[in-house]
């Protein structure tokens, strides 16, 4: 890593907000998180030898490498719960889906995860495939510094009670099911009513997850390290009705308010869970305590842009 790519590590200033990088010492147990395909599997078998040629201890997350039927020797399998004391780092290998998943596993038990990219857009990831070695050397020098990222609460509540819990990285969001009706979706936002949205359905997103089904659907990108989530209707009915950025401080309650003769709306979390909703449920969502610690790439999201999305213009 050069002296500039250091110096944006340390210091990051964002649109709206400064955010300050946290150093990672030197690491000596890590979690290699795979994509699940020929090329992931070979990228982590060539990660484990590395490291563990260094000292280092490698684990993989059970129950996903559970069909590999060709694990490196040596390399333990670990449930999320028996990872919480052993795992220093998450290293992730594939594209920003495989980041994603690796993030809930690495904020669940609160240590950093840094992307390796082997998919195709890679907004997310601060290293290519190319830079594997990279990637490892820094980790095992202290070399790689963690930036907060924020995370939602995702509550349902029904009748009163608290049905479920989980933490968003990227969005949640309430879609219907195999019957396409329109949902009637009543929002409010700290408090304050804002609109009872009949759409599809409604994606609520971290700043880190606009770049994914948020803007798919029509919604905003919106710099990384801000304190701020979107909510973006899917297909609304009406066309006044438009994304809305809000504060992140600010709870959000979502009531599904209708139709009542069909049972054909889901919340889904991070693309990871997902849960039946009743006619009356609430969608409870507010800033989660405990961010995500991302090793985020050295050059800035509208580098990413410029040179994914074509923003660049003709070459």
């Amino acid at each position: 890593m050069d002296s500039d790519g250091e110096d944006n590590q340390q210091h990051r200033r964002e649109v709206g907000t400064v955010t300050i990088a946290e150093s990672i010492a030197g690491v000596r147990s890590v979690l290699l998180y795979p994509r699940e395909d020929g090329h992931g599997w070979s990228k982590t078998r060539e990660a484990a030898t590395w490291l563990r040629e260094r000292g280092v201890e490698v684990v993989l997350p059970m129950p996903l490498c559970q069909r590999w039927p060709d694990r490196p020797e040596g390399v333990e399998l670990l449930t999320r719960r028996e990872s919480r004391a052993r795992v220093e780092l998450v290293i992730a290998l594939g594209g920003d889906g495989t980041l994603l998943r690796a993030s809930r596993w690495a904020a669940d038990i609160g240590v950093p995860v840094v992307g390796v990219n082997l998919g195709d857009l890679g907004f997310l990831s601060a290293f290519s495939a190319d830079q594997l070695n990279v990637c490892l050397e820094a980790a095992v020098s202290g070399a790689l510094r963690w930036e907060p990222r924020l995370r939602m609460k995702v509550e349902v509540r029904r009748d009163g009670r608290v049905l479920t819990i989980d933490s968003a990285c990227n969005d949640a969001y309430i879609k219907h099911g195999d019957n396409p009706r329109l949902l009637s979706l009543a929002t409010s936002v700290g408090g304050q009513v804002m609109a009872t949205y009949k759409a599809d359905g409604l994606i609520i997103c971290t700043p880190m997850g606009s770049t994914a089904y948020n803007l798919a659907a029509g919604g905003p990108i919106v710099g990384p390290g801000t304190e701020v989530v979107t909510i973006t209707p899917i297909c609304p009915h009406s066309l006044t009705h438009r994304p809305v950025v809000v504060a992140a401080s600010a709870d959000i309650l979502i009531t599904y308010a209708g139709p009542g003769d069909t049972a054909g709306a889901f919340l889904t979390v991070d693309g990871q869970r997902s849960v039946a909703l009743q006619l009356g449920d609430v969608v409870a969502i507010s800033s989660d305590a405990e961010p995500l610690r991302l090793v985020p790439p050295d050059h800035n999201v509208f580098k990413v842009l410029a040179t994914k999305l074509g923003w660049s213009g003709p070459r």
